[in-house]
């Protein structure tokens, strides 16, 4: 019985210690595979999205230069004595830049007064030889029209005797065929009496166009002699053409009239032996003519006053305009213009000085030189202020704007200009991949050539997504973040990479702003890991 109790203690002793190492190896089995887990599974790093705006920042080197440049003029053609500056010197206005021979500023205004005289003796030629030519055309166009109312008054009159004379032939004409057989008979003296009239006045208007021709004649060759122009002799030409056109036509109206007398006188003779019907036929005859003539001297009147009034009309003329006189002066008034630079350079004693602080960019003129057209010297004005010059990528360009604030800093750290804003923005004229940037410099703090950095910072709106750019994975072109998530499996809870597709709003060098409904600020956003992972791959976080 002692026994039998005896042996059930150590069954239950031994027993027990069996127990104990099966826990322990139990335990030791656990600890051996929780171990073996974490070494093969990946530790992750995460982070949670923030609700903030993306910062920007740029920042670029870049050189100072003038706004603007100042030309340095003077007058050309003179000798430089001296030059006094360098290329890259400062000059302050009124400082000299380089100074003139005076003694051959005294040649040259001495030219000037010679030609000035020159022109003005030629000026008052030009104008003296104008008055004479309007005084002279004035004259023509006086005997223009005196001629022409001698020409009305002379034909006049002549048609007012052809008309007389046509009319006492037309009387006898019909006193004779009145009159009976018995009847007186109408006295062929008086008709002589008229043709011979005729005649007379006929000879009397072919000597007037006689001398009216000559006249045409001489004063066109006087005018050739004078050496009138073209014009001008073309119109005395016209002139006397027609003279000798009138007188022509009196000449051949007189022929007629004499031919007219001697055939009356001829008929007359043989009057006393004719008949009746003859004398009649004479009379007729005798009207026919006085009728002719009459309407000759209708003719001639017209033809007359024709001429006389073309003649009018011709002295009437504009004559060519003569701009001799007006360049003339224009070129005086240049002439002393120079006059006046070359004196008040003179006056200062050949000096050209600065007209504003600047700095020289360049020389063109050297001691020993004359000065010519452009300019001699080419400053920078900084009395305008500067302007600051630097080029940025296209994607950098795209951050700022015109009108953005910026901040420019020397190199070293001991200038800063706060408070500038962009001037513009304007692709490079070299390199269409970057684009130039300039910002106006007018408080002096920088001056020209020095060099300067610029910065800037912008923010964007405010996003309640937004997550560390190395957060961010691409696949397809598609962008996608890795979350930690708990999952449960036959194993248990486990913490899971799981993916998540996102629509990327805006980015900068560090972060992204999200628009995805499913992630808030608690999500765990998977940064990054220890080995490669992908969606689906357990994972444990690095403080656990």
């Amino acid at each position: 019985m002692i026994q039998n109790e005896k042996h059930l203690a150590n069954i239950q002793k031994k027993a027990g210690q069996a127990l104990v190492v099966f826990l322990a190896a139990m335990i030791l089995l656990t600890v051996l595979s929780r171990a073996a887990t974490n070494l093969i599974t990946p530790v992750v790093t995460c982070t949670a999205p923030e609700k903030t705006a993306l910062e920007y920042k740029v920042t670029a080197a870049g050189t100072v230069k003038e706004k603007q440049q100042q030309a340095v003029h003077t007058v050309p053609g003179i000798r430089v004595k001296k030059v006094l500056v360098s290329e890259g010197d400062h000059v302050s206005p009124q400082d000299i830049l380089f100074e003139l021979d005076t003694e051959d500023l005294a040649e040259k205004i001495l030219l000037k007064d010679r030609e000035i005289e020159k022109l003005k003796l030629a000026l008052k030629d030009s104008r003296e030889k104008n008055s004479l030519e309007q005084q002279e055309k004035s004259r023509e166009q006086n005997r223009a029209e005196e001629d022409y109312s001698q020409t009305a008054d002379a034909a006049d009159a002549q048609v007012q005797r052809a008309w007389e004379a046509l009319t006492e032939a037309e009387e006898r004409l019909d006193a004779f065929d009145s009159q009976s057989t018995e009847g007186s008979e109408a006295s062929p003296d008086s008709v002589e009496e008229e043709l011979q009239r005729a005649c007379e006045e006929k000879s009397q208007l072919l000597e007037q166009a006689q001398t009216d021709a000559e006249q045409k004649k001489e004063l066109l060759e006087q005018a050739k002699a004078d050496r009138k122009p073209q014009e001008f002799l073309s119109e005395l030409e016209n002139d006397v053409k027609e003279s000798e056109n009138a007188f022509q036509s009196a000449l051949e109206a007189c022929t007629a009239a004499e031919q007219a007398l001697e055939d009356y006188q001829a008929s007359r003779s043989a009057l006393e032996g004719q008949s009746r019907e003859e004398e009649r036929q004479m009379l007729e005859d005798a009207y026919t003519q006085a009728q002719n003539a009459y309407e000759d001297a209708l003719r001639q009147q017209e033809e007359g006053l024709t001429v006389a009034q073309r003649k009018i009309e011709d002295t009437r003329k504009p004559t060519a305009p003569d701009s001799t006189p007006k360049t003339t002066e224009m070129d005086l008034k240049t002439l002393q213009m120079e006059q006046e630079k070359y004196t008040a350079i003179l006056e200062a004693e050949g000096q050209v000085c600065s007209p504003a602080e600047g700095i020289v960019r360049k020389l063109g003129v050297e001691a020993g030189s004359t000065t010519v057209e452009g300019s001699c010297v080419t400053l920078a004005d900084i009395s305008s202020g500067c302007r600051f010059t630097t080029s940025l990528s296209k994607e950098e360009a795209e951050i700022i704007s015109n009108g953005d604030g910026i901040t420019l800093r020397s190199p070293d750290g001991k200038k800063t200009v706060e408070g500038l804003t962009i001037h513009s923005l304007s692709e490079n004229k070299e390199n269409p991949e970057l684009t130039d940037i300039t910002a106006d410099i007018s408080n002096g703090e920088f001056d020209a050539d020095e060099n300067a950095v610029l910065y800037a910072e912008k923010k964007s709106a405010v996003y309640s997504c937004v997550v560390p750019l190395e957060a961010l994975r691409t696949e397809d072109n598609k962008y996608f973040v890795l979350l930690a998530e708990e999952r449960e499996n036959i194993l248990g809870t486990e913490l899971t990479a799981v993916r998540a597709e996102v629509e990327v709003l805006e980015k900068n060098k560090d972060k992204a702003a999200l628009k995805n409904d499913d992630l808030s600020g608690n999500s765990k956003i998977i940064l990054s890991s220890q080995k490669n992972i992908k969606a689906g791959d357990r994972i444990r976080l690095e403080d656990e």
